[in-house]
């Protein structure tokens, strides 16, 4: 029986797609010309010294890398191998890439760094300050190891009434960024504490790798807790550690960062009180000096001196108000007769008693002029001691002779 190409390298690709240990396999290999196309699906070989193997990486999942693969890069693929029929050859479907050895590590960890950087991830505006009584320590690292034990002695020791929490997390593997991710979420959504510290010990980098991953450093960074990293030693540093508010070089130093130390704030409050009863005793001392020297003063020896003085000071300044009250008396009664004698001049009663007199109608209206008076009409004159009627009788126009 003669088959087709087609049917044979279908039953080959079926073969392939039914064989578990194709499925979710991991390769270790060296990457060799990788091409990125405008598509965004990535194309490469991986290769070690004996044999080469096509790779095909989507860009479903190529957006997902935390770093672009390049030429000469050790890496660990994973994904499915199966049959690309056109051509009849195998090739791994790569859907993650895990960097392998200190030069991939490096050039990813580079990488990622410039493009969080660039989005301001590690700015220093976004730190926040740690709270300088903490209730409660949320504590993201492995619920086994030396990690947990050395925080809690610290913080206990230096802070007995702190509480801590543990989200238990794995810390390396496949599995540790998104679950170390997950308690930093847990903390921030469901069971809110007063400081995060999230780490592990040392180890290798590819130990350390989780805190590069950029679903942790994400997750550190839009804490709304304030963080501290303590992931590994002292010269090891990881993204996270750039994230986070505050960067410890172990966890021990990450517990004497986050809660104060008992005994040196009874010190200082000890050391306050000293300063505050000195000062207490200084300023009574000084008091009593001032009260000595007063008592000392002759108007405490001879206070009847003293009143002398004083009464005598009282009888001037008396002396001198009542001179002062009298030349304004004075100066206010002159004004008073100069206004009267002001007001005498220019009153019409001083005018009536020359010989003058004040005619008006019967309706009160004072006559100034000839016009408002009319022959026998009633007039009436008031002079300086009283006043009578008359009438008009006759009257000429014209000015006084």
């Amino acid at each position: 029986m003669v088959h087709g190409v087609s049917d044979v390298t279908r039953f080959i690709k079926n073969m392939f797609d039914h064989e578990a240990l194709l499925q979710n396999i991991m390769v270790r290999g060296e990457i060799s010309n990788f091409k990125l196309y405008a598509s965004g699906h990535g194309y490469f070989v991986l290769k070690d010294d004996k044999a080469t193997l096509r790779c095909v990486l989507f860009r479903r999942w190529a957006e997902q890398l935390p770093f672009l693969p390049e030429n000469g890069m050790q890496i660990i693929a994973a994904g499915n191998i199966s049959v690309y029929e056109r051509d009849g050859v195998y090739q791994l479907y790569v859907e993650r890439v895990i960097p392998d050895g200190a030069g991939a590590l490096a050039a990813a960890y580079e990488q990622l760094k410039a493009r969080l950087s660039a989005e301001g991830l590690f700015d220093a505006e976004r730190k926040k300050p740690l709270p300088p009584f903490p209730k409660t320590i949320g504590v993201v690292t492995s619920p086994s190891g030396a990690v947990l034990r050395d925080i809690f002695r610290v913080a206990k020791r230096r802070w007995p009434r702190v509480r801590l929490v543990l989200y238990p997390a794995a810390v390396q593997g496949e599995e540790a960024a998104a679950q170390v991710a997950a308690g930093i979420l847990f903390f921030n959504e469901m069971y809110p504490v007063d400081v995060l510290i999230v780490g592990r010990g040392g180890g290798s980098a590819e130990d350390l790798w989780a805190f590069n991953e950029e679903i942790v450093v994400r997750a550190v960074a839009a804490s709304r807790i304030p963080v501290i990293s303590a992931v590994g030693h002292e010269t090891d540093y990881t993204l996270a550690d750039l994230a986070a508010d505050v960067r410890a070089a172990t966890p021990s130093q990450a517990a004497e960062l986050a809660v104060p130390d008992g005994e040196e704030l009874r010190r200082h409050v000890a050391g306050l009180q000293a300063r505050v009863e000195n000062a207490r005793d200084g300023w009574m001392k000084a008091k009593r000096t001032r009260l000595a020297a007063l008592t000392r003063q002759s108007f405490f020896r001879e206070p009847q001196r003293f009143l002398r003085f004083f009464r005598q000071r009282l009888d001037t300044v008396e002396e001198r108000f009542q001179r002062l009250t009298e030349k304004w008396h004075t100066a206010k009664r002159q004004r008073l007769t100069s206004a009267i004698e002001k007001m005498e001049l220019l009153s019409p009663v001083r005018v009536l008693r020359r010989g003058y007199g004040i005619i008006s109608t019967p309706d009160g209206d004072v006559i100034r002029s000839i016009r408002q008076v009319r022959p026998e009409e009633n007039v009436e004159v008031m002079l300086a001691d009283g006043r009578f009627k008359a009438r008009v009788t006759e009257f000429r126009k014209g000015e006084m002779a």
